[in-house]
């Protein structure tokens, strides 16, 4: 019992700093993400407070469910889509609510998969996009 506490304690603590820091990227990955950055507009959490306070703009949470569950941003104009799946399920889940033309603000945990999710919303035609900065980890309510 005090082996499996050891091995799980260790797990743990040994996987809670992935969490928290940035992804390790490939030099390839970071090339794309970059040359990403330039199509899509970023957003300052200050300003993404005004946006909601107005209910201008829908918010697109692209983490994966078990991060949801950690924590969200409370938001009623909300899209909650995992970006291994936006453009599977994007029609079902965006399209029957919004459409193409309303201004959408993507977030992930940190910033890449926002990035790259704002992109291709761009590239399925969306035509107000942008992406929170800093991701969620720079978005204090």
């Amino acid at each position: 019992m005090i082996k499996i506490s050891a091995v799980i304690l260790t797990l743990l603590i040994s996987s809670g700093s992935s969490w928290a820091d940035a992804p390790s990227l490939s030099d390839e990955t970071k090339a794309m993400l970059k040359e990403a950055k330039t199509q899509v507009e970023p957003i300052q959490p200050q300003k993404l407070k005004e946006l909601m306070l107005d209910e201008k703009i829908v918010l697109l949470d692209v983490r994966d469910p078990d991060e949801w569950e950690k924590s969200t941003i409370s938001y009623d104009r909300q899209v909650k889509i995992s970006r291994g799946f936006l453009e599977i399920k994007y029609p079902k889940l965006i399209l029957d609510k919004y459409s193409k033309e309303d201004t959408f603000v993507v977030y992930c945990a940190l910033e890449p998969r926002s990035v790259f999710a704002a992109q291709r919303l761009q590239q399925l035609g969306f035509k107000h996009v942008m992406y929170l900065q800093g991701g969620l980890k720079n978005f204090n309510p």
